[in-house]
C-alpha cells in the first residue's frame, strides 16, 4: 500500500545523532468482521462494506510537532535534517522534500 513518510533525524556538533523520528501517513480500507456483507457476498470488493482508516495529511494544512531534547553541556549547535518521502512498496521509495538546518547555540 503506498504511503508517505517524514523522517527527523538530529545530531550534535560531535556527530552524535540526540534525536530520531518516523513518521508514516497511509490512508486504508479495510473489511473488518464487523463489517457488513458486501455485494453478494464480494465484501473485499464493496467499499460500502469497508471501513475507512484516514492516517494521512491533509491538503493544505499543517501540522507540526514539539520535541524536547536534552543535550549535553557545552553543545554548541545541532544540525536538523527532516526527509519527506513517497513509499511506493516495500523497500521502494522516493525523497519528495529533505531540508537541513543548523541551530547555533550560544551563552
Amino acid at each position: 500500500m503506498p504511503k508517505t513518510a517524514l523522517d527527523v533525524t538530529v545530531k550534535d556538533d560531535k556527530g552524535k545523532v540526540v534525536f530520531t523520528h518516523n513518521e508514516e501517513y497511509a490512508v486504508y480500507d479495510l473489511h473488518l468482521p464487523s463489517n457488513k456483507e458486501g455485494y453478494l457476498g464480494l465484501n473485499d470488493w464493496d467499499i460500502t462494506a469497508m471501513t475507512h482508516i484516514d492516517l494521512g495529511l491533509e491538503p493544505l494544512k499543517t501540522e507540526s510537532y514539539t520535541n524536547v531534547l536534552p543535550l549535553n553541556e557545552g553543545t554548541k549547535s545541532v544540525t536538523v535534517e527532516a526527509t519527506f518521502g513517497y513509499l511506493y512498496e516495500d523497500g521502494h521509495s522516493s525523497v519528495i522534500k529533505s531540508v537541513s538546518k543548523k541551530v547555533d547555540f550560544v551563552k
